[in-house]
């Protein structure tokens, strides 16, 4: 790895999503805030939308992590491509319990006395269906809707918050009884071009370097080929390092980032 050859603690572009590299740009400040305040708030359904890598996962693990335990039961659903009841059951397992049963009626019973004791206990139940566009059809989105009518109180026992690629808009519109119940809809910008560098130099403080390692029309240059995308940049950037440390050089240039852009054509 290039990071010995860097003086790096770590790998400081990859895309995994993890909530050290979580950079609130202000498109990002805003959706964790609304998110925050609908859970918060307990509102009954959410949605957050973005182009592919826009940062929709890394968002979704710090709101997570920026919510108590104490207070919040949390089910992060990661690949939807399953059955209504099977991803009940998930979300029931995620928040407490193992639901055995095949029987709809069994396990929605089940889930909504869950959901009770939580409340009873003063806690908030959260499903994050992250990828919601890979859910199957209009009925599992259906049956999902179905979860939130178990209430108390006047209140939402559980938050559905569905994230996905901006084709989920599309997804949803032919379902009214679901886009009626939605409380909050946010799509994810890409990053300014005044953004990108400060992201680029969050990910190498984060990593115990310094943006410095990068010549300034390297940094020109990322902007130009990712469009403000963080995935691309990630890319690029993990690239060209590995290529500058490679060619052992003191920084990494405008050559190494445009050879690390044809590499992803």
């Amino acid at each position: 790895m290039y990071t010995e050859y860097w003086k790096l603690k770590c790998l400081p572009f990859e895309n995994a999503p993890d909530p050290r590299f979580f950079y609130e740009s202000r498109g990002h400040r805003e959706a964790a805030t609304r998110l925050l305040f609908c859970i918060q708030t307990k509102k009954a359904m959410a949605m957050i939308s973005g182009d592919y890598g826009s940062g929709k996962s890394v968002l979704c693990q710090t709101v997570i992590k920026r919510l108590s335990p104490n207070d919040y039961r949390i089910a992060l659903i990661s690949n939807p491509r399953m059955e209504a009841i099977d991803l009940t059951r998930e979300i029931a397992y995620q928040i407490g319990e193992n639901i055995q049963s095949e029987s709809k009626y069994e396990v929605l019973h089940a889930f909504n006395n869950l959901l009770d004791r939580h409340h009873a206990a003063s806690r908030h139940c959260v499903a994050i269906i992250d990828e919601a566009q890979l859910v199957g059809s209009s009925a599992i989105f259906e049956d999902l809707r179905l979860l939130l009518n178990h209430q108390a109180e006047g209140q939402f026992l559980l938050t559905l918050i569905l994230v996905g690629q901006t084709e989920l808009n599309d997804i949803l519109r032919p379902i009214p009884q679901m886009t009626q119940r939605i409380g909050l809809k946010f799509h994810i910008p890409h990053l300014n071009p005044d953004e990108i560098p400060l992201y680029m130099q969050h990910r190498l403080e984060t990593a115990g370097g310094n943006i410095s390692i990068f010549e300034e029309n390297a940094i020109a240059e990322v902007e130009k080929l990712s469009k403000g995308n963080p995935r691309e940049i990630n890319a690029l950037c993990d690239t060209a390092l590995l290529m500058a440390s490679l060619g052992e050089k003191s920084k990494v240039g405008v050559e190494d980032i445009s050879e690390a852009g044809r590499e992803r054509q």
